[in-house]
């Protein structure tokens, strides 16, 4: 049993140490397979202690197969300690800094593995907010880390998937590099930040707002009207959480 334990403990003080001048950094790709299909680039640095997860719109899968760059005015954040986790987010053309304890994610092992950049993972799954994911994660990189809000298994997360086939997360480059220091917060110290319980409130405010409009527009043309094919498709913004039905 001391034996173990000693084990344990040089790990721990290897990882600890290695976070002091070492730090993780990974490029996924991210695809959203919504009503217009759209893959962003999701860049996750860590260093065992905080990370930091940005995620900017790079392309959109338009209809007819075209392809268009999407300008890049906003970045989604996600700056994660051991305890708490502060997202960016955009709703009504109004940022909101939300901050909120350390999601508890539980882990079941299947036993598979997949191959991810000549890393061999490991799989397991969870449930988050009204989705099933099934995770990819190697433990033999030093470190511990997950992008976004996901965090809890003994490794580095190379790969997620919704078992609805709208999210996919892939690594597609992982480095190690000398880094002193933590990571800096990337937001401006001060502002005020709201909990993910009051955002919800917020979400599901400006969603019945948005559906009543477009219900409108679709009430004053008429639903046999041929004008009705212009209109968009009533849908929710798609997030990993499933805030309203539909999302």
């Amino acid at each position: 049993m001391k034996h173990i334990f000693l084990i344990f403990f040089i790990s721990f003080q290897t990882l600890s140490l290695l976070g002091q001048n070492k730090v993780l950094h990974i490029e996924y790709d991210y695809f959203f397979k919504d009503y217009y299909p759209e893959i962003r680039l999701l860049e996750l640095v860590s260093n065992n202690n905080e990370s930091l997860s940005t995620i900017t719109r790079t392309i959109m899968l338009k209809k007819y197969g075209e392809i268009e760059a999407s300008p890049k005015s906003f970045y989604h954040s996600y700056y994660k300690t051991k305890d708490s986790i502060t997202s960016q987010e955009k709703l009504d053309a109004l940022e909101h800094l939300v901050k909120e304890s350390l999601p508890k994610f539980n882990w079941h092992l299947t036993g598979q593995t997949k191959t991810i950049l000549d890393q061999l993972c490991q799989e397991a799954t969870t449930s988050f907010r009204g989705r099933n994911y099934i995770a990819y994660f190697n433990s033999k990189i030093p470190f511990r880390a997950a992008p976004l809000k996901f965090n809890g298994l003994p490794g580095v997360v190379l790969a997620l998937y919704t078992d609805d086939n709208k999210i996919a997360i892939e690594a597609k480059s992982i480095a190690i590099k000398n880094f002193n220091g933590p990571i800096a917060y990337p937001f401006t110290e001060g502002n005020e930040t709201i909990t993910w319980e009051t955002f919800v409130e917020k979400y599901k405010q400006s969603w019945e707002k948005h559906k009543n409009k477009v219900g409108s527009q679709i009430q004053s043309i008429g639903s046999s009207s041929s004008m009705t094919m212009g209109i968009p498709k009533v849908s929710p913004d798609l997030r990993m959480e499933v805030i309203v039905e539909g999302n």
